[in-house]
């Protein structure tokens, strides 16, 4: 337990049952009662700021009020644990004595702790509980376009909306980067989020999973911390609701991860593998270039060594290959060397067959016409020497220096269409020969099988003429 949830308890522990009302909310109770009005949050914003602004220095300051002191504190705490328990919609048609009580509590419920403390006392009360979904299902987002918004503006919002209705998680995540300021909800929503997420989980969920956008079950999702934002999204069955969970764990909350919301991910991450379909769309928004997911990392290696095959392959084809080594190659060997070190033997080579078999196509970049002008690396470098000592038999290192010597021969005798063609084609072989050399010796036992970054020369390349003729520096050779 918290100490400000500790505070809450003293106070309740001396609270006498008499009640001292906020006078500024009462007041609006009783005029928007008579006249009604749709600028009820705002009001009520500004009369619990009124009411109930001194609250949080004086929940700080109570170990040193006096009793008097103490006793005045918790019948004003009082006034809002009674509003809440004793709703009635017989007395509350309009729903203002329930929004007034939300209202009251973000006043108590600055730095946490209310709900924590007053759930036990809040359990049985049905109507109040019902009440709570109510204020939850009365907000919906709404995109509001000022008619001088740029038509630039205006082409994204239609793009970013059609990706929604479509489902296209990628896109979807592409576009929404552009709003760096996602909408907050109002202080009542919170708190009824944060209510049921303690009272009604299972209400919660039902919620969650009548989302009618992403924008929708962000702001369902928004007051929670990151863990129970994942929890939230692993039980619902709403493709929005998890995108903007996923989608703010990816793009809004880089960070290292705490424990429990790496394991709320990877339990996430679990449940979306799980689906075949979307998968690839869900590893599109989140592993196409995991150099901006750091964070996700350990994750997703333990999500994958709880996955069966087509999710791993899913996953090797979901990142972008590229030639210059970047981050990108140690954020992949990170997942990877945490599905290593938890998955079974057959998901293992599962996994590292799908990194071999996609590297070898790829052949650094081979199909895309890219010239090579020094040695190249792999995000798959990992998974692949694991192919070689897991799965492949290995070659010895002397079957490798006779095989790079013939790929050398038959290069020198191949008609290339330029210099810079044949170069390329010397650095593609001599590239391929690192992680090859690498993986000859490797064993089960060696904890790390990332390829170094000396430089593993074959015997062939050490001739000064070869070096020459295929602008091999020493710059080159010591990388």
């Amino acid at each position: 337990m918290t100490e400000r949830a500790l505070t809450f308890r003293r106070l309740l522990d001396v609270w006498d049952g008499e009640v001292v009302a906020p006078p500024c909310i009462e007041g609006i109770i009783a005029e928007l009662e008579l006249s009604g009005a749709d600028t009820l949050v705002e009001r009520l914003k500004t009369a619990t700021r009124a009411d109930l602004g001194d609250v949080p220095q004086s929940l700080a300051a109570s170990p040193g009020l006096t009793a008097e002191g103490t006793l005045f504190l918790a019948r004003r705490l009082g006034w809002t644990l009674k509003a809440l328990a004793d709703w009635d919609p017989q007395q509350d048609r309009s729903g203002l004595r329930i929004e007034a009580a939300l209202a009251s509590v973000a006043a108590w419920n600055v730095d946490g702790g209310f709900w924590e403390t007053v759930h036990s006392r809040l359990q049985g009360c049905r109507l109040t509980i019902a009440a709570l979904e109510i204020v939850l299902s009365s907000r919906a987002p709404q995109a509001l376009v000022p008619e001088d918004t740029p038509v630039w503006e205006r082409e994204h919002l239609d793009a970013m909306q059609e990706a929604e209705r479509a489902q296209d998680w990628a896109e979807l995540g592409e576009r929404a980067r552009a709003f760096q300021q996602l909408p907050r909800p109002d202080l009542g929503a919170q708190q009824a989020t944060l209510a049921l997420s303690l009272l009604d989980w299972p209400r919660l969920v039902r919620l969650v999973n009548r989302s009618e956008g992403w924008l929708h079950g962000h702001l369902l999702m928004a007051p929670l911390p990151l863990a129970d934002a994942l929890r939230l999204a692993t039980a619902s069955r709403n493709g929005y609701a998890r995108f903007a969970a996923l989608e703010r764990v990816a793009y809004r909350e880089v960070r290292d991860l705490l424990p429990q919301e790496e394991t709320a991910l990877r339990n996430l991450l679990i449940v979306l593998a799980k689906d075949a379909e979307d998968w690839p769309l869900w590893l599109a928004l989140c592993n196409r270039y995991p150099v901006r997911h750091p964070h996700m990392q350990a994750a997703f290696g333990r999500a994958l060594a709880l996955s069966d095959g087509p999710a791993l392959q899913a996953y090797v084809d979901s990142i972008s290959l590229g030639t210059s080594d970047g981050d990108i190659r140690a954020n992949v060997t990170r997942c990877l060397s945490v599905f290593r070190a938890r998955a079974r033997a057959a998901r293992r080579l599962a996994l590292w067959r799908a990194a071999f078999e996609r590297w070898e196509v790829w052949d650094f970049a081979i199909d895309d016409d890219q010239l090579l002008s020094t040695l190249a690396r792999s995000a798959l470098d990992y998974g692949v020497v694991g192919w070689f000592v897991e799965g492949k038999q290995q070659m010895s290192l002397s079957d490798l220096e006779q095989s790079f010597q013939e790929e050398l021969r038959a290069l020198d005798t191949r008609w290339h269409v330029s210099l810079s063609s044949a170069v390329s084609d010397f650095f593609r072989l001599l590239s391929r020969h690192q992680v090859l050399g690498h993986a000859a010796g490797c064993s089960t036992g060696d904890a790390n099988w990332l390829p170094d970054l000396i430089v593993h020369l074959p015997a062939a390349v050490t001739d000064a003429y070869v070096q020459r003729r295929y602008r091999l520096s020493e710059r080159q050779l010591s990388a």
